[in-house]
């Protein structure tokens, strides 16, 4: 588009202000000479007058025909210029992408520009002679306006318009009153997309914050430098007893749920997440009624056009049942492998101590197999003699020096006794609670003992004493184990003595067979 040319200024080929005045001036000068001519009728002086008269006409003639020949030029030029202004306005009307159009006072539409026809799919006729009220989707809310822009001159709004095809168009106006008396402009924009993609995220953000306000998990949003909490969803409130207002007002307190044990590590994590862009941890807070919850936190990073990460978002699930559940399976699980390994344990024993008559084999595989399932610190195979006298057949760890046999005396310790005559098993916690306690020989240093009998046949052979210098070192589930192995060693026990005695008896009837034929010679 040229610029406009600037307001005409008086040229230098116009004539002064000076020859118009002259021109009138020797026009009023001939004009009083006529005049005294005419006074002196026939006189010889009327006859000397006519020639400066007709002079001073012919020159101001003169300067009155250059004063018109100046002033057509300076029209032309000025229509040239009004010309060019019209046509440069004319092309800006016709070619600008928004819609105008010409108004009277009773809003009929005088003129419009193509961008006019365009926007409302009408060709010119459907448009220019009728009012403008015709297209909008509420007349009521037109003739309202309308009514207010005729008064203050002056108006901007947006306007929803139904084009010549019914369809309906989103448009921005501005409308200027009187750019000619009684000729009104109107500019439209069309923001149809503008309020879709308005329109869209708005519904987009209703569906986010109703799904954020209903699901179970926190959603949260947090500035990745600051480390400061910029949304939580309602959830926070329900999963940590700590409400989002305390949260906004102090947006670092979700740190003082967090487990003390935990915080360090989850902080460290927090500054790695905000390079890496990756959080991904389980970790335990405390509500604020003092209930512990075990939580599983996974974020991904929001970047900024140029790539540096300006925030995290992500969410936090309770997995409190989650964690119970799998602390029950590894308990089931634990149970079960220590119950596979007792089974296994005491097929074992059981097998080496029904396959071997040996009473030194039978006594250390007992030990060995019960050091398998039970984790004592020193054990005992004690057997009866007579009464309660006993004596000490096997122990494990063995001593490093040999020693003579150990005998025992029952009454020595009540336990030891009691277990003896009552054939019933005993377990102490913590020998250092029981004022009855006595050491005796392998029974020293202990704090925490078990007594099992070796029952076969309803008769005791013996005691399996088991103890650890560790008081509350043993359960009820280690003393049955050491229970039921005992009954398979038992049995072993009293076949290996009875194997003895049949060894015995056969080396003595052997002896006696050899002295019969010599006692015959």
């Amino acid at each position: 588009m040229e610029p406009l040319e600037p307001p005409i200024e008086e040229s230098a080929d116009r004539p002064p202000l000076w020859v118009r005045a002259g021109s009138l001036l020797l026009l009023l000068f001939a004009s009083t000479l006529l005049v005294l001519a005419v006074s002196f009728g026939r006189a010889p002086q009327s006859t000397t007058l006519l020639v400066p008269i007709f002079a001073a006409l012919c020159c101001a003639a003169g300067l009155q025909i250059r004063y018109l020949l100046s002033e057509r030029r300076q029209f032309r030029r000025t229509a040239k210029a009004f010309y060019a202004t019209d046509r440069e306005y004319r092309s800006i009307f016709q070619h600008v992408l928004d819609a105008i159009l010409i108004l009277n006072d009773q809003g009929t539409c005088l003129d419009a520009n193509p961008s006019a026809f365009a926007l409302l799919r009408l060709p010119r006729a459907a448009l220019v002679g009728h009012n403008f009220a015709r297209f909008y989707a509420n007349q009521v809310s037109f003739s309202r306006d309308w009514g207010l822009f005729l008064d203050q001159k002056y108006q901007r709004g947006e306007a929803e318009l139904v084009r010549g095809d019914r369809s309906t168009v989103y448009a921005s106006y501005t409308a200027a009153a009187n750019y000619l008396p009684g000729r009104h402009v109107i500019i439209l924009c069309d923001t149809t997309e503008k309020r879709q993609a308005e329109r869209s995220l708005l519904e987009s953000e209703e569906r986010f914050r109703q799904m954020a306000e209903n699901i179970q998990e926190i959603f949260w949003m947090m500035n990745a430098g600051t480390k400061e909490v910029i949304y939580v969803n309602p959830a926070y409130e329900v999963i940590t007893g700590q409400s989002i207002e305390h949260l906004y007002k102090n947006r670092l307190s979700y740190l003082e749920i967090i487990h003390p044990n935990d915080r360090a590590s989850v902080l460290a994590k927090l500054e790695d997440a905000a390079h890496s862009g990756k959080f991904d941890e389980e970790f335990r807070i405390l509500r604020t009624d003092g209930a512990l919850r075990w939580v599983w936190v996974k974020a991904f990073p929001v970047r900024d056009a140029r790539g540096p990460i300006h925030s995290l978002v992500g969410t936090v699930q309770d997995i409190t049942k989650r964690k119970h559940a799998e602390a029950q399976i590894a308990g089931h699980l634990a149970t079960a492998e220590a119950a596979r390994a007792e089974a296994e344990a005491l097929r074992k024993s059981t097998l080496a101590l029904t396959q071997n008559l040996s009473m030194d084999i039978v006594l250390d595989t007992l030990l060995e197999s019960l050091a398998e399932i039970v984790p004592y610190g020193s054990a005992s195979v004690i057997l009866t003699e007579a009464d309660s006298r006993l004596f000490v057949a096997r122990e494990a760890p063995r001593p490093t020096k040999k020693e003579t046999l150990t005998v025992l005396d029952a009454k020595d310790n009540i336990f030891l006794e009691r277990a003896l005559l009552t054939q019933k098993n005993v377990l102490l916690v913590d020998t250092a609670e029981e004022p009855e306690w006595r050491e005796i020989k392998v029974l020293v240093g202990f704090r925490s003992w078990m007594c099992v009998p070796l029952v076969a046949s309803d008769h005791v052979l013996g005691l399996l004493s088991v103890g650890h210098i560790e008081p509350q070192s043993f359960t009820p589930e280690h003393l049955r184990r050491t229970r039921s192995l005992a009954i398979a060693a038992a049995v072993a026990i009293q076949n290996a003595r009875l194997y003895e005695r049949a060894e015995f008896y056969s080396a003595a009837l052997e002896v006696r067979l050899k002295e019969v034929p010599e006692a015959r010679n």
